[in-house]
This record gives C-alpha cells, sequence and structure tokens, in this order.
C-alpha cells in the first residue's frame, strides 16, 4: 500500500472508530445486538476449546515483538542479511511509533469507562476481569503489533517463513475478538472498537515508518 494510501487508511479507520466509540459514550453498553451475538458465539464449542490459548498471544506478543526488534536493528535474520524491503529505517520508526501507541486503548477506557459483560444481563462470564470494556485492549493490541510484526515481515525474516508468519499473524488478529467474547470478556462492539482503533493506530504506524525513511 502506498504511502498516502496508509495515511488515508488511517483516517478513515479512526473516523469509524471515533463514531462508534462515541455510539457507546452515549448509548452505554451493551450495544442493540451485542447480547444476540454474545449468545451465538459463546455455544461454539470449538471457540470455546481454543480460547485460553488465543487469549495468552498477547503475553507472547511482547516476547516476539523485542525480538523481532533486535533483528531488524542489527540486520540478522535468522542468521542472513536482512532485505532492504522494508528499509530498516522504516520497520524501526513503525515499530517504536506502534510501542507508544499501543497505550492509547487505556486512555479511551477510561474516558468511556464502559461495562465489561455480566452474568445479571444472561451471558457467561469465565472469571472476574478487571477494568472496563470498550476497546478491548488484547483486540487492540494484537491488531497493532501482530499486524505490525506481519507487513514488516521480510525485514525480520528469511523469505520462507514470512508467508507462514503472516498467516499465523492474521490468524490471531481475526480470532482475537471472538475469543475474547466467548470467555465473557468484552460485548462484541467492545472487540469492534479494537479492531478499528487498532486498524488506525497499524496504519498510522506504518506510515510514519515509510514518512521517516523516505526524510532520511
Amino acid at each position: 500500500m502506498k504511502r498516502d494510501h496508509l495515511l488515508q487508511a488511517a483516517v478513515l479507520c479512526g473516523l469509524a472508530a471515533l463514531g462508534l466509540s462515541l455510539y457507546v459514550g452515549w448509548h452505554g453498553a451493551p450495544l442493540s445486538g451485542d447480547l444476540w451475538l454474545t449468545a451465538q458465539i459463546q455455544r461454539v464449542g470449538q471457540l470455546e476449546r481454543n480460547a485460553g490459548l488465543i487469549n495468552r498471544a498477547p503475553m507472547l506478543l511482547w516476547y516476539v515483538f523485542s525480538a523481532a526488534s533486535l533483528l531488524v536493528a542489527f540486520g540478522g535474520r535468522l542468521g542472513q542479511r536482512a532485505r532492504a524491503v522494508p528499509s530498516r529505517q522504516e520497520a524501526l520508526s513503525a515499530m517504536a511509533l506502534g510501542i507508544v501507541l499501543v497505550f492509547g486503548d487505556q486512555l479511551l477506557k477510561e474516558i468511556l469507562r464502559s461495562p465489561r459483560p455480566s452474568v445479571d444481563l444472561g451471558v457467561r462470564v469465565d472469571q472476574a476481569f478487571p477494568g472496563y470494556g470498550f476497546p478491548s485492549g488484547h483486540v487492540y493490541s494484537d491488531m497493532l503489533l501482530y499486524g505490525l510484526l506481519a507487513a514488516i515481515a521480510p525485514a525480520w525474516l528469511p523469505g520462507w517463513l514470512v508467508l507462514p508468519a503472516r498467516a499465523l499473524a492474521v490468524a490471531i488478529i481475526l480470532l482475537a475478538g471472538p475469543a475474547r467474547v466467548v470467555v465473557g470478556a468484552h460485548w462484541p462492539s467492545d472487540t469492534l472498537g479494537g479492531y478499528l482503533w487498532g486498524s488506525a493506530a497499524l496504519c498510522l504506524s506504518l506510515w510514519f515508518g515509510r514518512w521517516v525513511a523516505r526524510r532520511g
């Protein structure tokens, strides 16, 4: 995607995320359809069986992200010379902004103070989840950081591993939302907010990386 298109995508996703956030703040959670969709997702046994693995993905994320940063910074690509696309400067700049933006969901949570699902509303909640619901921090961070790792994969992985790594990252991102709903941690609208804000942050980080590389 071209640099200008990345900025446009960031703005569009950001506007959509802002609109949803304002609606959540005005209406309050759960939104219309949240209860029904939660019930449907919680009936899918396969999602329930795999939820633990997917929900632990953010804990592994920082290890993978740190390793990728070192490989990009020092030109190591599992023992091979890193390719020039994306450039080291572009990749590191995008990752640096991503690390800053990954904490943005906490600010949104404190502003909106949206409640999480409750058994009183007829949904299953596997444990007491602290904090507020909107947007889903797990989904937001997975979308942003796993998305970054996938986008800049040629800068830190050998060519034969790029496609499998991207496929794994996409799978984790897509399953993150349902995994948070199935355990009762979030409403579907919370996860949608995580996807939208995460997409905006991802596109902005990639745009920033290209902007820095071009100026350099």
